[in-house]
């Protein structure tokens, strides 16, 4: 049963208590760009430092950004008691110097605020007990505003769709995201999350069954990278139609486009046959405004797909238009009943709003949630019927 929130929730995400509760003895250790772009993040989180450290052949300047800069070398031997530092350098590239900070007896932590990306590329290693990851999605979690208020306000329909998941993972998968966007509680898909599920993106073996006759749709086709793992998976098919509206995407997913069976659509999937502003600054694509100037053509899945194409998988991961790219393949959903792999955390409605809707048009499909990063991220309702 989904649980309720206490009253008061203080909305300072776990790992920036840790980062505030150091005091007066905390370190920015580089001064690159990185390094201005963590000072960044410390400073809008209240979080202060002490001084910036950095390598002899760095140390040309005595101030960055306001803070004193040393030489580390010198600075943490005249140090009467152990220090910690925050790395302002990417922790995974410079591993050589990670592991000269971990062997250096002046320093007592080593807070890695970028924790999820260390974690999901260092596969659980940890070269040393210094280490402290910290979890580097809240800024997601709270721009999604899925917070208390919003929950209690939408219980009941929480309820309904945690009701009509399938199996325990996927409820306990809702279960933690919901704790972690409320809560801010850190790493919190760590229990139903492993490796693995990375690359089982869209085609968990456990929930989707291939055959040999699909007709997928892929809306949201990127750089051609769900095509390469669809690939993977099938020897024969019918169908593939990539969607991707984006010309920079479009000319690298062309690349894998080599047989008659792959049909580019370059549209965006949306309820209808319209124009839609598109946002470029954001690294997969987002609808934007009329101010940037970039559009994209979008339409809906019932006109660009004729009636006699059996379509058996749909997947969607197009930033927040889930929703009505669903509406406009409602004809599609009712005729066909193909598998659904809809991605439900771009908006802090769409954990509900997508189940009910794909239900009010199918009431028999079932539904199953995985999450496929190590954090509140990458979470998609697959939806199967029979």
């Amino acid at each position: 049963m989904l649980r309720r929130y206490a009253e008061e929730i203080g909305r300072v995400p776990e790992g920036i208590k840790k980062l505030r509760g150091i005091g007066q003895d905390l370190c920015l250790y580089g001064n690159s760009d990185y390094a201005r772009e963590m000072l960044e993040r410390l400073n809008k989180w209240d979080i202060g430092i002490k001084a910036v450290l950095v390598s002899k052949e760095y140390a040309h300047e005595h101030t960055f950004e306001g803070y004193p800069v040393y030489e580390a070398e010198e600075y943490l031997k005249k140090c009467k008691e152990p220090v910690s530092v925050v790395p302002g350098f990417w922790a995974l590239k410079h591993k050589e110097l990670m592991e000269n900070l971990c062997r250096n007896e002046k320093i007592e932590h080593i807070y890695i605020p970028d924790g999820c990306g260390y974690l999901f590329c260092n596969h659980f290693v940890f070269p040393d007990p210094k280490i402290v990851l910290i979890d580097s999605y809240y800024e997601g979690l709270i721009e999604r505003n899925l917070c208390r208020d919003y929950y209690e306000e939408n219980f009941e329909m929480f309820l309904q769709t945690y009701e009509w998941l399938a199996d325990e993972k996927s409820k306990k998968t809702m279960e933690d995201y919901l704790t972690g966007h409320i809560e801010l509680t850190e790493f919190p898909m760590m229990e139903v999350w492993k490796q693995e599920d990375v690359d089982d993106q869209y085609f968990p073996e456990d929930i989707i069954r291939m055959s040999e006759r699909e007709i997928f749709v892929d809306c949201g086709a990127y750089t051609g990278d769900t095509l390469e793992s669809f690939l993977g998976r099938v020897d024969h098919y019918e169908r593939y139609y990539a969607l991707e509206p984006d010309v920079r995407r479009f000319s690298q997913l062309k690349e894998q486009i080599n047989s008659e069976k792959l049909v580019h659509i370059p549209v965006g999937a949306w309820d209808k046959k319209d124009r839609l502003y598109f946002s470029t600054d954001h690294e997969c694509g987002e609808i934007g405004d009329a101010e940037n100037g970039n559009y994209i053509e979008v339409n809906a899945l019932d006109n660009l797909i004729e009636e006699e194409e059996k379509v058996s998988f749909i997947k969607m991961d197009i930033e927040g238009a889930e929703l009505p790219a669903l509406n406009g393949a409602e004809k599609i959903i009712q005729r066909h009943k193909p598998k659904l792999a809809v991605c439900v955390y771009h908006k802090r409605e769409d954990l509900i709003t997508i189940p009910q809707y794909i239900k009010s048009i199918v009431p028999e499909y079932k539904f199953y949630l995985r999450v496929h990063f190590p954090y509140a991220s990458e979470l998609v309702l697959y939806g199967v019927c029979g």
